[in-house]
C-alpha cells in the first residue's frame, strides 16, 4: 500500500468510527464505509443483465424461448421499426430495486463516490463483453445543460468516464454540448422525449471524433432518444464506430 493509499484508508477509518453509516438499503451499519451508504452485501446483489437481450439496443427479453437456444440475433419490437445511429448500447443491469436506488443517490444525494463501485461494473463488463473487442478511442460523456449541471455541481456520466478511461488508458473527451435547456425526460413518452431532446446536443473540436471508434457513457437508457441524438451528431462529423453503454436499462 503506498502513502497516498495508506492516508486515504487512515482518513476513512477515522471517520468511520467519529460518523458511522448505516446502509440505505438494508440499514444495517457500514463496518468500513468507503464514503457512500450503499454496504458491499447490498451492491453485490444488483441484478446483472444477461442473455438474452435484443442485440441493438440491449434490451433485455423476459420470456425464453427455443429462439433464444439457437443463439440468433434477436431484435426488439422497437429495434425492428426503427435505425439508430450507433453500432449497439449495452446496459448493466435493470433499472429497478437496489440499481435504480443506488443511481439515486449518486445523482441527486450527492455520493459521487459512488462512481468508484460504478466504474468498478463497467470495467468488468467492458472486460467480459466480447461485442467491444473492435476497441474504443475515446469516451464521451452524455452532457448536460450548464444550469443543469450547476444545480448538481457535477456531472455523473463524466466522473464514471474517467474511471473507465483511467483503467484502461483511453481518452476521456467532453466535446459534446448540450445547448439546449430541456425539460426532465421523466414521465414523458417516448415521441415527447424525442421531441425535447431534439437538436439539443452540439460538438466542439470535431477534428478530433473523425474515424474514431467512440463510447458514449450515460447512466440510464430508457427510450434511447438522448444517446441516439449525441450518436448523430457525432456521426455527422464522421466518427467510425459508436458504441453506448450505460449502468441501468429502463423496461
Amino acid at each position: 500500500m503506498n502513502h497516498q493509499s495508506m492516508v486515504k484508508y487512515i482518513k476513512e477509518g477515522l471517520l468511520n468510527l467519529i460518523f458511522p453509516l448505516d446502509c440505505k438499503i438494508c440499514e444495517k451499519p457500514i463496518r468500513e464505509s468507503k464514503g457512500y451508504s450503499i454496504c458491499e452485501d447490498c451492491f453485490k446483489d444488483i441484478e446483472l443483465i444477461d442473455r438474452p437481450y435484443c442485440v441493438k439496443c440491449g434490451k433485455p427479453f423476459l420470456i425464453f424461448t427455443d429462439l433464444f437456444k439457437q443463439d440468433r440475433e434477436i431484435l426488439c419490437v422497437d429495434c425492428k421499426r426503427k435505425k439508430y445511429s450507433f453500432e449497439f448500447a449495452r446496459s448493466i443491469g435493470v433499472y429497478l430495486g437496489i440499481l435504480k436506488e443506488c443511481i439515486h443517490l449518486f445523482k441527486y444525494y450527492g455520493e459521487k463516490k459512488l462512481a468508484e463501485p460504478f466504474g468498478k461494473l463497467l470495467i468488468d463488463y467492458l472486460i467480459k463483453n466480447q461485442e467491444f473487442k473492435k476497441g474504443i478511442d475515446l469516451i464521451v460523456p452524455v452532457p448536460l445543460h450548464k444550469n443543469d449541471l450547476k444545480r448538481r455541481g457535477f456531472n455523473q456520466s463524466i466522473l464514471l468516464s474517467r474511471t473507465i478511461g483511467n483503467y484502461f488508458s483511453i481518452p476521456v473527451e467532453e466535446i459534446l454540448i448540450k445547448k439546449k435547456l430541456t425539460s426532465s425526460q421523466v414521465n414523458l413518452s417516448k415521441k415527447e422525449r424525442e421531441k425535447n431532446i431534439l437538436r439539443a446536443f452540439s460538438i466542439e473540436r470535431i477534428e478530433e471524433i473523425k474515424d474514431k471508434n467512440i463510447l458514449i457513457l450515460d447512466d440510464i437508457f430508457t427510450t434511447g432518444s438522448t444517446v441516439e441524438e449525441c450518436a448523430r451528431e457525432l456521426k455527422k462529423a464522421k466518427a467510425r464506430n459508436i458504441f453506448v453503454l450505460t449502468l441501468a436499462r429502463s423496461v
